[in-house]
């Protein structure tokens, strides 16, 4: 099963398991010292202390659930758009100014340092070393390693084991966009 299924299946048994934790207090849970007599509440402490952990336990998954099937609906429309912008990219990039258009909206939908690095690539005519990208301003090994593996992911780029280090190359559909 996927995590965001598993996430949602353990909302579900957490938030079963505190209504019947809320009912058992409510109705089945003794009172030997004579709470109620007192003016005290029905529900004893401990039973409001378990029922409170668990649907926090319950809300933490949930909320996960819903934030990342939001987020993989917007990944999924974005990538679609990006793949019918590149598959219909034969007669646009004969011209030069529509290449810079293509590349603009590439760029759209990376983050700011995704493209820093295609930035950077591109300036290196689609392939560099990734300790080149360590190298540059506000970079390091982990968030170039991260930045790269992202990217690699949406498939924008082909990393290639190069010596210690690896050799990100633009795939080959974008190679014909992006680089002059």
């Amino acid at each position: 099963m996927k995590t965001k299924t598993w996430m949602l299946v353990i909302s579900i048994i957490c938030l079963i398991t505190f209504f019947i934790v809320i009912i058992y207090g409510l109705t089945g849970a003794p009172h030997g010292d004579g709470a109620q007599d007192r003016g005290h509440p029905a529900i004893p402490t401990y039973i409001i202390s378990i029922s409170g952990i668990i649907l926090i336990v319950a809300l933490i998954p949930l909320f996960y659930y819903i934030i990342y099937s939001g987020l993989e609906k917007n990944y999924e429309k974005n990538m679609e758009i990006l793949s019918k912008t590149i598959g219909n990219n034969q007669n646009i990039t004969n011209e030069a100014t529509s290449k810079s258009d293509f590349t603009k909206i590439i760029l759209k939908f990376l983050t700011y340092n995704e493209k820093k690095v295609i930035n950077k690539i591109i300036e290196n005519k689609g392939s560099i070393l990734q300790s080149e990208i360590s190298r540059m301003e506000s970079m390091g090994k982990v968030k170039t390693h991260r930045i790269i593996k992202e990217l690699e992911r949406k498939g924008i780029v082909i990393v290639e084991k190069y010596g210690n280090t690896n050799r990100i190359n633009i795939s080959e559909k974008l190679k014909k966009i992006l680089i002059n």
